[in-house]
């Protein structure tokens, strides 16, 4: 693994001068320390021993840290001492004691300090750096590759996902047929009707705005977003990515660039990439798949990152608006007809109906979380990462303690999805017995999608001519692989789109709405898409139409289905009481590394967990220095791993809970205890602290607590999941907990209360109706009963919850709740560390700091777990002088992405 950051001198020089300025400053002390110490113990005067080591602290800035420990005080009880005999010895020699103590724990610190100095060179001297990927040139032709073209520098999956990406991306052969994709549009968007006030059918509405796309001109404020949303991708080599982070501050240059890239836009019909191909690089990922990232030159880059952006959020917002034209169908699997809606109007009046209901709840989740997900709703939002949370930043590993943000990022996008059809299923069994979910994408859906089936599709969407021809330039791109070396020939892109592009995302949004559109169309319902990612589910009539429709797009547009990623499950109430159909695929459903089975629970893929645990090994013995090897856990295991494990809610329940803490147990047991012959992380890191740098007798604390504290801030994925996990432990516990916290219940449970409610409220409405509060007085009501006819018996309860998704408010409710994240139970604080922490500065944004309000459960649980061993030896929770601590390189180090062994 690599962490090669693109660092500017000047940072990597400061860093040396503070580590210089350290050692210096700590020589210094230890050697006056002695000193001190030397003139103690040539005193026989216990009170002139007391005011050497007053006098020292003064000297040389000691804090004293030792609780209850006033030097002033100190000074005038030695003064009362030589006339008041009850100041005894012993007190005197405790006051030696404490500010001895208060001298050792200054050089502890700048122990600690130079430690962590240590570490951070540790980290840039031996990078993990992977070996160069080669590839001798063949004699093969360009687009043709042989197995013996390549030299044996990496891992057979990689030379043979190089050879699919270059078979699919170079191959000119005609892959779609563009009259057929118009004919397939046709019949699909122009069936849809105006709506009466409409001058415009939703299709020609569509058109227009497409056409009315303004691209704008850059300003500095634009250029430096365009500037953050390229370093927020992985886009470009590291002296490029350094060269924009100084740009970024640098008002003169900002204004130069301006300059010429409007002259670019204003001349955007001669624009091309120029007589030099674009530089591309094969990366590995976490999940084990390699990419290619074209590496441009930068106002190149910058150029069509303002441009893809611009069109991604013009996209959007016309899509959104087709959404809302009425051409998009969502109905529930019981639908009421203008009788029963007359019906329940009657004996339950008007004012009983409400908009509340789960169905409009579906509608407005699918509009925020899914419907065009992967574009962005403003500029200011900039381009969206697909890998969100799965990013390899350790500085982006989540804190656990942020509010969510009122836009989702593309990782709790993911974790609503599986939520989502986690509770679908949970209401559905409970109403019709029987759940089917279906799942799928597109096998190398980036580099395989036709370029033919782009411009049809943007054709007939009605994309200016001029807009047509930039996107064509954009695709067809010339190419070099960094692995060929600068003498290798250039290829052009005949197929597919790059990745990490705004507009690559807008094309490849384009194709896929039309998909999200048909889906609709066929089953009155949504396709919930995450990029290429599929999933649909309902009943399973409806899901074989689903799933009849997505293959008929794949055919019409020239794209396959990914059969490795490719299923079927249907949940049932009563297990083994149906047999799934055989319209739908047959493969299992997965969701990260969790399988749904037939009874709507999600187990563990113990084979995935193994595949991983061997490449987190491999990945921590490829790493050179102890901040790598942390980097490595915390972007690998607390993040990844965790993630891929689904984050707790109500829907899950805690059986998930306790089965992803006992895969985690069951992680760090095979991972340390077999290959590293250590019990944990933590025991792991201690030793090779002691091998490298001969430290011993470090705390816990030292390597859990956070950064801005001396910390080396390692991540533990336990703690969260403890924090929402019930403690059941003993009975009388579970008794004792009962006012504390709410209990966590069954999942099945708030949909059984949803039930129980309804009951409540049917009796409620009857009594209404029976004693004559509920019939209507409109006359146009046919149910409308007259004087002399006899009067009609209440709506049975089955009439009154047939259509619960379009009716009840109480299912609503629990629909809601099984979608909340478990309430979270913080530790308590003990005095001695609130106490610690109100020495601590306020204002820090995350971390452990002096606002305990603002402090969230994961960080008040670390800071009590360790703070015992930490408070001992330095009298506070921080370990280190901030100001003495190279935290600007380690930040940035940090911030960089991580590049993956092999």
């Amino acid at each position: 693994m690599s962490s090669s950051a693109a660092l500017s001198e000047s940072m990597q020089r400061i860093t040396t001068s503070k580590l210089n300025v350290l050692q210096k400053q700590r020589d210094t002390y230890e050697t006056k320390k002695q000193a001190t110490l030397d003139a103690v113990r040539g005193q026989s005067n216990l009170p002139e021993q007391l005011l050497t080591l007053l006098d020292a602290l003064v000297i040389h800035d000691v804090p004293p840290v030792v609780p209850n420990l006033s030097p002033d005080n100190v000074r005038r009880f030695l003064n009362q001492r030589r006339n008041d005999p009850s100041v005894s010895t012993a007190m005197l020699e405790g006051w030696k004691l404490d500010l001895e103590r208060c001298l050792d724990i200054h050089s502890h610190k700048y122990e600690f300090a130079s430690l962590f100095g240590q570490l951070v060179t540790e980290w840039l001297e031996k990078p993990s750096n992977a070996p160069a990927l080669q590839r001798q040139p063949s004699s093969d032709s360009a687009d043709t590759l042989s197995q013996d073209s390549f030299e044996p520098l990496g891992r057979q999956e990689m030379y043979d996902q190089w050879r699919e990406w270059e078979t699919l991306a170079f191959n000119p052969a005609q892959k779609s047929d563009p009259q057929n994709i118009k004919a397939y549009l046709s019949s699909l968007f122009e069936s849809t009707a105006k709506a009466k006030k409409l001058t415009k059918t939703p299709l020609e509405t569509l058109r227009a705005r497409l056409k009315a796309f303004d691209l704008g001109h850059f300003d500095k404020d634009t250029l430096k977003r365009s500037i953050a949303g390229i370093l927020k991708t992985d886009l470009l080599a590291p002296s490029k990515r350094a060269a924009l982070m100084d740009i970024k501050g640098n008002d003169l240059v900002l204004g130069e660039m301006v300059d010429v890239l409007n002259i670019q836009i204003d001349d955007l019909d001669q624009w091309s990439w120029g007589d030099e191909p674009v530089s591309v690089d094969l990366r590995r990922q976490l999940n084990g798949k390699y990419r290619v990232y074209m590496d441009e030159e930068l106002l190149q880059a910058l150029l069509i990152h303002f441009i893809g952006v611009r069109w991604a959020v013009h996209l959007k917002d016309a899509f959104t608006k087709f959404f809302h034209s009425g051409a998009w169908k969502l109905s529930s699997h019981r639908v009421p007809d203008r009788k029963a809606r007359a019906r329940r109007d009657y004996f339950l009046g008007k004012d009983y109906s409400t908009s509340a209901t789960v169905r409009n709840e579906r509608r407005k989740d699918y509009e925020e979380d899914f419907l065009m997900t992967q574009l962005p709703s403003t500029i200011e939002e900039g381009s969206r990462d697909y890998n969100g949370g799965l990013t390899d930043v350790e500085s982006e590993v989540p804190d656990h303690d942020k509010g969510l943000a009122s836009k989702k990022d593309p990782m709790e996008i993911k974790q609503s999805l599986l939520h989502l059809v986690t509770t679908e299923s949970l209401v559905n069994t409970s109403l019709y017995g029987r759940f089917t979910v279906l799942q799928s994408d597109f096998r190398w859906f980036g580099p395989s999608l036709p370029h033919t089936t782009i411009f049809a599709v943007l054709e007939y969407l009605g994309i200016k001519d001029r807009w047509l021809k930039f996107f064509r330039k954009f695709l067809e791109t010339p190419l070099r692989f960094v692995q060929d070396g600068p003498d290798a020939p250039t290829n052009v892109r005949r197929c597919g789109i790059p990745i990490d592009h705004a507009l690559s995302d807008a094309l490849g949004e384009s194709v896929l709405f039309c998909l999200d559109f048909a889906v609709n169309q066929a089953t009155h319902t949504n396709l919930y898409r995450f990029h290429d990612d599929l999933w649909f589910w309902g009943q399973e009539d409806v899901c074989v139409k689903a799933w009849a429709t997505i293959g008929e797009f794949a055919k019409s547009m020239g794209l396959s289905v990914n059969e490795e990623k490719t299923g079927s499950v249907q949940v049932t109430k009563q297990p083994n009481t149906s047999k799934p159909s055989n319209s739908l695929p047959k493969g299992k459903v997965h969701w990260g590394f969790l399988q749904l089975d037939t009874t709507g629970s999600w187990v563990i893929n113990d084979a995935e967990v193994t595949h991983h645990i061997s490449e987190l090994r491999r990945q921590l013995q490829a790493c050179n220095s102890v901040l790598a090897t942390v980097q490595a856990w915390n972007v690998y295991a607390s993040r990844f791993l965790a993630n891929n494990f689904g984050q707790p809610q109500h829907c899950l329940g805690q059986r998930h809970i306790d089965m992803v803490i006992a895969t985690f147990s069951d992680i760090q047991r095979r991972l340390f205890s077999d290959t590293f012959g250590a019990g944990s992380l933590l025991e792991y890191l201690k030793r090779i602290i002691q091998e490298r740098f001969h430290v011993t007798g470090l705390p816990d604390g030292f390597f859990y607590f956070p950064l801005g504290l001396g910390g080396l801030d390692v991540r533990n994925p336990l703690i969260p999941l403890l924090l929402v996990r019930e403690v059941q432990d003993t009975a009388a516990q579970r008794e004792r907990m009962i006012g504390e916290a709410e209990k966590q219940k069954d999942p099945k449970e708030w949909i059984q209360e949803a039930f129980e409610c309804e009951e409540e409220d049917y009796e409620r409405c009857k009594k209404r109706y029976d004693e004559g509060e509920a019939a209507l007085k409109d006359h146009d009501n046919k149910l409308k009963k007259h004087d002399d006819d006899e009067e009609q018996p209440f709506m049975s309860f089955e009439e009154f919850t047939h259509y619960r998704e379009e009716t009840s408010l109480p299912l609503l409710s629990a629909y809601r709740r099984l979608r909340e994240e478990p309430s979270q139970k913080d530790v308590t604080l003990t005095t001695d560390v609130q106490a610690a922490l109100k020495q601590l500065p306020r204002q820090a944004k995350e971390g452990i700091h002096g606002n305990e309000a603002a402090m969230g459960g994961y960080w008040k649980w670390v800071a009590q777990l360790y703070a015992g061993d930490v408070l001992a030896r330095f009298g506070g929770l921080s370990m280190g002088e901030k100001k003495l601590l190279p935290l600007g390189l380690v930040t940035m180090l940090r911030g960089e992405k991580v590049r993956w062994e092999g």
